[in-house]
């Protein structure tokens, strides 16, 4: 009896070692693959910047550039950068580097690559084939993890902003409606006469397993139309601080002052949102979107510099505005925003 309860013993604490190895490696393979995702994604955004430049993206300039060393294209006077004309992008082969998906209020910035594969979304998003290109007329296509990249897709909202960054150009997008639909329903990928964006994850978000459901996000391209003539002709640029003095003063403009948290919106006036998706205190830097409601159009601001003005014309009514951020904190910033005085509150 004894030498049997011994031996019972020996197997048991081979078990719980079998099953602790066994939970060690499933860790180990979590962790992998989430590094694997980080580490590929800041791959992709360095390598991403060099191609919108015309620059080489290797891998040993990368890890040269992450430990601080000057590359050669560094080293060199960098040539003038030129923003290409909007266009379709070349077709492109399975799980090549595509271009940058983010939405701004979700903080939600991730890379594009061709393709569907467990590969593929295993790093990034897949740009779903047989789908339109950004550029192209039809409907772009594309799919992600509802636990990893597009786990933010749960808080979506209509007329939220969606951009797609190309070699080429960028496309700009605006939610129109979200539903969940069945796995085999693939007429929410059906083209149609003007351009659109489809977005693609499994659902329910918290489901344990593989998801029974798609959850879908459907978008329109903002358009990209600009009157012939007039100020309303002109994009919306930085001027000398002093400028907005002579707009201040005017008894026909009001100025509307808020106060936005990091991650946050809020309409500064009928029609006029402004998002904040990062801030640095140290710099006083700002990187968020404004939209434009009755134009149908976004205004970014990219490592934007507290009290550089951003002037701005209404395309229906031709008049001037202008924002001022005045000063930015950790997780939060302050401006106003000077806006023909239309007699509305």
């Amino acid at each position: 009896m004894t030498r049997y309860r011994a031996r019972r013993s020996r197997t048991r604490r081979w078990i719980e070692r079998i099953l602790l190895l066994a939970g060690v490696a499933g860790l180990g393979v979590w962790a992998w693959s989430v590094a694997g995702q980080a580490v590929y994604q800041d791959w992709g955004n360095w390598a991403f910047e060099r191609q919108v430049r015309g620059e080489r993206a290797t891998i040993g300039e990368y890890l040269r550039a992450r430990l601080g060393h000057p590359t050669a294209a560094q080293k060199s006077t960098p040539p003038q950068q030129t923003i290409p004309p909007p266009g379709p992008p070349p077709a492109t082969e399975n799980n090549a580097l595509l271009g940058r998906l983010s939405i701004p209020r979700l903080d939600l910035h991730a890379m594009v690559r061709e393709g569907v594969g467990e590969k593929t979304l295993g790093l990034a998003l897949g740009h779903i084939p047989g789908t339109a290109l950004p550029g192209q007329n039809g409907n772009v296509g594309v799919a992600g993890h509802r636990d990893t990249l597009f786990r933010g897709l749960r808080e979506i909202h209509r007329n939220d902003l969606i951009r797609f960054e190309t070699s080429t150009g960028s496309h700009e997008y605006r939610v129109e409606s979200t539903q969940v639909v069945a796995p085999q329903d693939v007429s929410v990928l059906a083209a149609h006469q003007s351009p659109e964006l489809t977005l693609v994850t499994c659902y329910p978000f918290y489901y344990v397993g593989a998801a029974p459901d798609r959850f879908i996000v459907k978008a329109r391209e903002v358009p990209r139309d600009v009157p012939a003539a007039g100020p309303m002709e002109e994009p919306p640029r930085a001027v000398p601080a002093h400028a907005s003095k002579v707009v201040e003063h005017k008894p026909d403009v009001k100025r509307i002052g808020f106060e936005i948290g990091k991650n946050h919106s809020r309409q500064l006036a009928p029609g006029i949102s402004l998002g904040v998706t990062g801030t640095d205190e140290a710099s006083h830097r700002v990187d968020g979107w404004m939209w434009v409601m009755p134009d149908r159009r976004a205004i970014w601001l990219r490592d934007h510099s507290a009290h550089e003005p951003v002037i701005f014309y209404g395309r229906l009514d031709g008049k001037m505005r202008e924002l001022v951020i005045t000063s930015v904190a950790r997780n939060r910033i302050r401006g106003y925003l000077l806006s023909p005085d239309d007699g509305r509150r």
